[in-house]
C-alpha cells in the first residue's frame, strides 16, 4: 500500500520527446516531396513547349494495331495502316500529334481533305470495303497518303525537323482463318447427295457400324447407278 500511495502518475513527456525528435525528419520528407512535385512540373512544362507530352495510358484495344497490307480481296486502299482507326496520338520520340484540322503550327493537316470510308454489299453475307484517309477533328496517327510505311502524323513541334513523325503503333498478326467459311467449302467439295465419296471416307451416317472403307478400295465399292467420284484428294 506505502507502495503504491508514493508512486509517481504516468508521466507524459515521453510522446512529446519522440514528436520533437521526428520533427527534422517530417521536414526533410517533405522538403524532398515538394522538390519533386516542382521537378515534375518543370519536365511537363518543358515537354508541352517542345510539342511533347507525357504519354496517354491506352488499352490495347484502344492503341489497336495497323494493317501492313489489305487482309482479304474485299478490302482496298487500307495498306500501310491506311485503314488504322486507332486512338494512337503520339509519336515514336513521344511528341504530341496537330489536330488534322487545324493549320497551326503546320499549315498541311488542314489541307488534307477527309475522305470516307465506304462498305457496300454484294449480297446477303458479303460486303467490301474501300477505305478513306480516316481524317477529322481529332489529332490521332493515320497514314492518310500512304506516304509512309506506317501510321505517323504532323507534330506540335514548331521544329522543321520534328514536323512529321511516325507513330509507335503494333503491327496486326496475319488475318485469322475464318473456319466457317472453310467449312462451308469443304461441304461443297464435298457434297453426297449424288455421290458415296461422304460414306466412303467417314463412314454412313445411317447406322453406328463403321462403314468407311480404305482409299485403296474406293473404286471397287463403287455401286451399281451410282455417281463415281474421285475421293483420293479430298482427305484432308
Amino acid at each position: 500500500q506505502a507502495s503504491a500511495r508514493h508512486s509517481s502518475p504516468p508521466t507524459t513527456q515521453q510522446p512529446s520527446l519522440l514528436a520533437a525528435a521526428m520533427a527534422p525528419v517530417y521536414k526533410v520528407a517533405l522538403g524532398v516531396a515538394v522538390t519533386l512535385a516542382l521537378e515534375a512540373s518543370v519536365a511537363t512544362a518543358a515537354l508541352l513547349r517542345h510539342g511533347r507530352a507525357p504519354p496517354a495510358e491506352l488499352s490495347s484495344f484502344d492503341m489497336g494495331c495497323y494493317m501492313e497490307v489489305d487482309p482479304s480481296p474485299l478490302e482496298q486502299g487500307g495498306s500501310k495502316g491506311r485503314s488504322y482507326r486507332g486512338l494512337v496520338s503520339t509519336t515514336v520520340s513521344g511528341r504530341t500529334c496537330q489536330k488534322w484540322s487545324a493549320s497551326h503550327p503546320w499549315k498541311e493537316p488542314a489541307e488534307i481533305k477527309a475522305t470516307i470510308d465506304k462498305k457496300s454489299k454484294i449480297d446477303e453475307d458479303t460486303e467490301t470495303m474501300a477505305w478513306g484517309n480516316g481524317l477529322g477533328n481529332h489529332n490521332y496517327c493515320r497514314n492518310p497518303d500512304s506516304s509512309m510505311n506506317v501510321p505517323w502524323c504532323f507534330t506540335m513541334d514548331p521544329n522543321e525537323g520534328h514536323k512529321k513523325e511516325l507513330c509507335e503503333i503494333p503491327k496486326c498478326p496475319p488475318h485469322p482463318r475464318d473456319f466457317p467459311e472453310e467449312a462451308k467449302d469443304l461441304k461443297n467439295e464435298v457434297e453426297a447427295t449424288d455421290c458415296e465419296c461422304a460414306d466412303q471416307l467417314y463412314g454412313s451416317t445411317v447406322t453406328t457400324k463403321d462403314t468407311a472403307v480404305p482409299l485403296s478400295l474406293v473404286d471397287k465399292k463403287q455401286q451399281k447407278g451410282k455417281k463415281p467420284c474421285n475421293c483420293s484428294h479430298r482427305r484432308r
